[in-house]
């Protein structure tokens, strides 16, 4: 368990069940800022299939914040560990989610009876660890937000 040897519960670091709460709220914010800011986005400048214009990764950075500024204050201690850890779980929901889209696509190449490589798109590494430090750093923002006076 996170915590100093001979702590008692209140002063252990990492608060699992509101790093919980903080993480599901900060994915359901983010559904909703996203599926919304497309949905706005396409009506007023048309449908595109290829580009978002920021939206999503915006919506990102704000659920992220929304959900470390929620697990701090819900836990009233150590925010900036609480927030790195909804971080921490932005990152593996959204691996998840791209491994899911990923082997859908296998599956259905595999199922049709095509024998053809599959064609996944450029693994961008850049992007991927910049979308991770940004999720870090979103967390860890809004666990320090979170701070009490």
């Amino acid at each position: 368990m996170a915590g100093a040897p001979g702590a008692t519960g209140a002063e252990r670091h990492i608060s699992w069940r509101h790093c919980l709460v903080g993480l599901v709220i900060g994915e359901l914010v983010l559904l909703l800022v996203s599926n919304g800011g497309l949905a706005l986005a396409n009506v007023a400048f048309g449908s595109t299939d290829r580009i978002d214009g920021g939206i999503t990764g915006m919506g990102t950075f704000v659920a992220v914040i929304l959900g470390g500024f929620i697990a701090a204050r819900l836990a009233g201690r150590w925010g900036v560990y609480q927030g790195t850890v909804v971080g921490i779980g932005f990152i593996a929901v959204g691996a998840l989610y791209q491994f899911g889209l990923e082997a859908s696509i296998v599956h259905g190449s595999l199922s049709s009876g095509s024998h053809r490589l599959v064609d996944l798109g450029p693994m961008d590494m850049g992007g991927v660890f910049s979308g991770d430090l940004l999720a870090l750093f979103g967390g860890s923002v809004g666990g320090w937000l979170a701070r009490r006076p």
